[in-house]
This record gives structure tokens, C-alpha cells and sequence, in this order.
């Protein structure tokens, strides 16, 4: 059984949207694979936290979650046939919940699954109880059909695609796995034909599970949360209809040094107080994978900000590239001895404070 999700990121399910980035932000940080020499069980574990993101930072995948539970992650999974199978077996009598309940025949999502899709989830349903729900009253019509429609385009599908920071940044192509319901190709979603028995190649359920792979090209600068629509990639329509689209939500992982504003790509590097007082050269690799050297002036103060224009997002017709912008952090010694305090002493005496109003130091 699936762990829940909410468990995964430690936190409850009355968690706002903010707490639950806040979770995901921390946890991703920590077992990164970059931080942890990619361990095969830390970067299991991120994978796991990744997922759990993947649903409960999207409002509209965690509102399914809640109601459904697990069955709400699975490719292909229909929320108003869920819920017209829910009420149908309430009407059948007892009472029904997701998560089983003891006055219904159904205790678990993979019952459902089997119920609807017979042996294609491991067997165990049957045509007949299809048919009991009303083939043709909800649940579409035909021997077995899974609520494709007669008429009209196909479904669309949706999906999330998960980018670390840089392939975000830089934009990739991206190859897709792909994995749901679909009209059978074979019998068009009929089961079959009246006389001739089972379709052969979905034996008259009227849908095959589709497992197939897509390259998608992800332009640079992709927004975490962003949707892409890619036409005709969903699911089978009936005869002289046209597919479904595939809709994409973009994730972006957070990456261990590198955050974003807007269009500028920020980072922090530590600086010892000999370095910032006399000056330096930094090495650094941009984001967009270009190896530059930067001069650090003499007297860089805490926070002193060096920036490298055009190296951030890549620019568009529509928006220019963005910089990169690094700040300084003056790293204190660990330990303070005699020594150290009396030469900082020596360097407070040619500094001047101008505190804001009343403020004064008192020794």
C-alpha cells in the first residue's frame, strides 16, 4: 500500500499550501542527491518526496487526493466515475467510503480497479458487474465502454513532469512515459460486435491499457506550476473526433545553491574577512553552464552583490534574459581567540557607525 502522502512531507492534512512548500523545500534540500553523494536510499527517498510534492502541491491533485486517496494517483483515474461508482454502491445498500467501510462489497481502490477494468488490474471483476452500474448510464455505452463518449474529442490527459532546477533553466527534451486508459484501437470501444463475440485484443472490456513514450521539448525558463497543453496527445476519440490534448504540469526541483527571482538567477558564496577586505578572484560556473571569473573589489562589505548580466533566464521575444547574481557572505572564524579579538578590534577603530535614530552601542 502507498504511504501517505501527507506522512511523506510531515505534515498534517489541514496544512496550508505555504507549509506544505515549506516541507517539501526543506526535505528536497536535505536529501538531494547532490547533497548526499546520490545514496541509493536518500535519493529513493527524494524520489518519494518528489511524488508527494508532485500531488499535494497542487491544489487541484490534493483536493482529489483527499477525497479519493491513492486510487487519485493513478494514470487514467476519472473522479466522476469514481463518484458514480461510489454512489452506486450505496444505492445497491450500505454505506460506501474510499478508504472501505464494512456495509460495502468494495474495501480497497484496487477493488475498484478491478471492478471497472477486470483482469487488466489483476482480475477479478467482471463484465456483468459493469453492466450492473449501467453501461450507457454514466459510465459510457457499449460492451464495457469506460465513459469515452459517442461523439466529440477524446479525454485529455494530465500528467506531471518533474525538472531539476537547471533543466528548468536551461530548457531540455524530455522523454515521457506515458501509461492510461484508452478506447481500444482494435474494436473502437465496442467490446465488439453483436454475433461476433469479444473483441480479441480487449476481450470486450472496450479499453486497453496505452503504455507509449513522447519527447517533449521544454523551453528554457520554465515556471514551477507552469501548465503546457500538447495538442492531439490525449486519449482516442470516436469515429470523426479528434484526440484529447496532453496537459503538463511543470515541477521544479530546488537546487542545493541556486534560487530564482523573476528572471535573475541568485546564489550565496561565503567569503572570509581577509578575502573581502583585500580582494579576489572567483571561479564559478553560470547557470546556463558557462565558466567565468569574476574580480571581488577590495573592501566587499556583507551582502555586496556581483552580477553577471544576461546569465540567468535565457531570453525570449517576449522577455529579456535575466543575470546572475551572487552575494557575498563574510564567514566568521568558528572560534574567537585573544588574538582574533584583538585584531578586530584594530579594524573597528577606522569605522565609523551611523546608527538610525536613538540607537547606540553600549559596552
Amino acid at each position: 500500500m502507498m504511504r501517505d502522502l501527507y506522512q511523506i512531507l510531515g505534515v498534517d492534512r489541514t496544512a496550508t499550501s505555504d507549509e506544505v512548500k515549506k516541507a517539501y523545500r526543506r526535505l528536497a534540500m536535505k536529501f538531494h542527491p547532490d547533497r548526499t553523494d546520490n545514496d541509493p536510499k536518500k535519493s529513493e527517498k527524494f524520489k518519494d518526496i518528489s511524488a508527494a510534492f508532485d500531488v499535494l502541491g497542487d491544489p487541484e491533485k490534493r483536493k482529489m487526493y483527499d477525497e479519493f486517496g491513492e486510487l487519485a494517483t493513478r494514470p487514467g483515474f476519472d473522479p466522476e466515475q469514481a463518484r458514480q461508482y461510489a454512489h452506486a454502491r450505496e444505492a445497491s445498500g450500505g454505506g460506501f467510503h474510499w478508504n472501505g467501510d464494512q456495509g460495502s462489497s468494495v474495501h480497497s481502490t484496487d477493488d475498484f480497479l478491478k471492478f471497472i477494468f477486470g483482469d487488466m488490474f489483476g482480475g477479478g471483476g467482471s463484465q456483468a458487474g459493469f453492466d450492473d452500474l449501467g453501461a450507457g448510464g454514466g459510465f459510457g455505452s457499449g460492451g464495457g465502454g469506460f465513459g469515452f463518449g459517442a461523439t466529440g474529442r477524446g479525454r485529455d490527459l494530465l500528467q506531471t513532469l518533474t525538472l531539476d532546477f537547471l533543466q528548468a533553466i536551461r530548457g531540455d527534451q524530455i522523454e515521457i512515459h506515458l501509461r492510461y486508459q484508452d478506447r481500444c484501437p482494435t474494436c473502437g470501444g465496442r467490446g465488439g460486435r453483436r454475433g461476433a463475440g469479444n473483441c480479441p485484443a480487449c476481450g470486450g472490456q472496450g479499453t486497453q491499457i496505452i503504455d507509449r513514450t513522447l519527447k517533449v521539448r521544454i523551453p528554457p525558463g520554465a515556471d514551477d506550476g507552469r501548465k503546457m497543453r500538447i495538442r492531439h496527445q490525449g486519449t482516442a476519440a470516436a469515429a470523426g473526433g479528434s484526440p484529447g490534448d496532453l496537459v503538463l504540469t511543470i515541477r521544479v526541483q530546488p537546487h542545493p545553491f541556486f534560487t530564482r527571482k523573476d528572471r535573475d538567477v541568485l546564489v550565496t558564496v561565503p567569503i572570509t574577512i581577509e578575502k573581502a577586505l583585500n580582494g579576489t578572484k572567483l571561479k564559478l560556473e553560470t547557470p546556463l553552464g558557462k565558466t567565468i571569473r569574476l574580480t571581488v573589489p577590495a573592501g566587499s562589505q556583507q551582502g555586496t552583490q556581483l552580477r553577471v548580466p544576461g546569465h540567468g533566464m535565457q531570453g525570449n521575444a517576449s522577455q529579456p534574459a535575466g543575470d546572475f547574481i551572487i552575494t557575498l557572505k563574510i564567514q566568521l572564524p568558528p572560534r574567537i581567540t585573544p588574538a582574533l579579538a584583538e585584531a578586530a578590534r584594530l579594524l573597528s577603530e577606522d569605522v565609523t557607525l551611523e546608527l538610525p535614530g536613538q540607537m547606540q552601542y553600549v559596552d
